[in-house]
């Protein structure tokens, strides 16, 4: 199974190449695979955003390394990070959980248009695929119908991140695609055992890591435990405390 489902997705991570492109960095998982990829056939530039010091600008100093790719690094401070939020908001006009999710994209998004890329990629859909997020181990535990939450969410990623990540990168001029948000990954995904999928609760998605591994992407990015972007990137905590002391539009504290 995952001799073929590495093929399937080496072939959506080609298709959604140019002869050059960007790619949304976090050093996790995700992001390196589609970065480990994608280089075999295109000039990859990996674009993260975070605090000094934060899990994905440290993770990333060093799998970037790792992988042998062009790496741009963008520090912020709390006044570049409030204004993206306000930023996104008023293209989006979403709730504070939504924005602030978006906030680092927007940032890389920004400057990778800067720098004169026209293509950036994304791993959206791998939360949903290789089931990423604690609450989906929550709901199982609640005996909920895990696997037709599953399905359901990746099927309506296109109108809720996909469509927001777009909409910001057509605002800014670039082009984003998802090499995961792809119809034959999801039909061997969902075919699998929920259990199989589900079987690496502390570090999650140990199918994708599996991948990883049969393609050789280093075993320390590979081990990486994942951490949301708002969380990794160190944005949460500063917008959460801004929107308590200042007001932000979206949030309870307008």
């Amino acid at each position: 199974m995952i001799p073929e489902l590495s093929d399937i997705i080496k072939n959506s991570i080609y298709e959604c190449l140019e002869n050059q492109v960007a790619v949304s960095y976090s050093g996790g998982v995700d992001s390196s695979l589609i970065a480990w990829i994608a280089k075999q056939k295109a000039d990859v530039d990996l674009f993260t955003t975070g605090m000094e010091n934060s899990k994905d600008i440290l993770s990333a100093r060093i799998a970037s390394k790792l992988l042998g790719l062009s790496y741009h690094e963008l520090l912020v401070d709390e006044p570049t990070i409030v204004s993206a939020y306000e930023d996104v908001y008023k293209l989006l006009r979403l709730d504070f959980l939504k924005t602030e999710i978006l906030v680092p994209l927007y940032i890389a998004a920004k400057e990778a248009k800067r720098q004169g890329e026209k293509v950036i990629l994304y791993g959206s859909g791998a939360e949903e695929l290789f089931v990423g997020y604690n609450r989906y181990y929550t709901y199982y535990r609640e005996e909920k119908d895990l696997d037709k939450i599953l399905r359901e969410e990746f099927r309506t990623l296109k109108d809720r991140e996909i469509k927001w990540v777009k909409k910001i990168c057509y605002k800014l001029g670039l082009e984003a695609r998802f090499p995961y948000y792809n119809k034959k990954i999801a039909g061997i995904m969902f075919q699998i055992p929920l259990e199989e999928r589900m079987a690496d609760e502390t570090r999650k998605k140990g199918i994708i890591r599996d991948v990883a591994k049969f393609l050789n992407l280093p075993e320390s990015i590979t081990n990486r435990k994942k951490t949301a972007a708002q969380y990794g990137s160190g944005v949460h905590k500063i917008l959460a405390r801004y929107a308590k002391m200042h007001g932000l539009p979206g949030s309870k504290y307008k």
